[in-house]
């Protein structure tokens, strides 16, 4: 399994290292990506279910089928919204690195749909809830974009840090990838919610 060059715990538990910035993708782009997900049927099915060595699930591959569509089958079906939704990858990348003073590898940018009844308990992303590795140990600090409002439900929550955020189209979110910043969503009630997350992987530290 591939290590981090960090430690989870490493940036502390503080709020403030919780990044949320409204607006953080201009109306011209979510204009664009609203056009785009009245036709958007394209699907990357995951791969099976993981489980640890104690048969503990760390990965289910089931809660994600027909709701991803991964960065290259994203790319080959429209090459001008993967390059749209790389850009704020990047974006994040370089608020990420001035926030906490160190170099970070991102990922091909994902789109991910949340339909009603969809719902995400508190999780972090590089752990499982008791502190153990899960499948993803070099999630280092991650992000969330928001594409769209037109849907009920679905607010993203940090539980222990008392943050309950009703989401606003073009907002984003970023937090340490480990135990101290678990996060969820709340279940989705009607329409449909519209992500891309984003991993980031530290390389360097300054």
């Amino acid at each position: 399994m591939e290590q981090s060059k960090i430690e989870p715990g490493h940036f502390g538990s503080s709020t403030d290292n919780i990044i949320i910035i409204k607006d953080f993708i201009s109306k011209l782009d979510l204009e664009h990506m609203s056009v785009y997900l009245q036709h958007h049927n394209v699907w990357d099915n995951p791969k099976e279910t993981e489980y640890d060595e104690h048969g503990v699930c760390i990965y289910d591959a089931s809660y994600w089928w027909d709701r991803v569509c991964e960065g290259q089958t994203l790319r080959r079906n429209n090459a001008f919204i993967y390059d749209m939704l790389n850009k704020y990858v990047e974006k994040m990348r370089l608020v990420i690195e001035n926030k906490f003073d160190l170099s970070i590898g991102g990922r091909d940018p994902t789109l991910v749909r949340w339909l009603p009844g969809f719902e995400q308990q508190p999780h972090s992303d590089k752990q499982l809830n008791d502190g153990s590795p899960n499948a993803f140990p070099t999630y280092d600090i991650n992000s969330v974009f928001y594409w769209n409002s037109d849907f009920e439900g679905g607010q993203f929550y940090y539980p222990d840090h008392g943050i309950e955020l009703e989401i606003e189209a073009g907002m984003a979110v970023c937090h340490p990838g480990d135990i101290h910043y678990l996060h969820g969503v709340r279940p989705v009630t009607s329409g449909t919610r519209w992500t891309t997350p984003s991993f980031y992987t530290v390389t360097d530290m300054h």
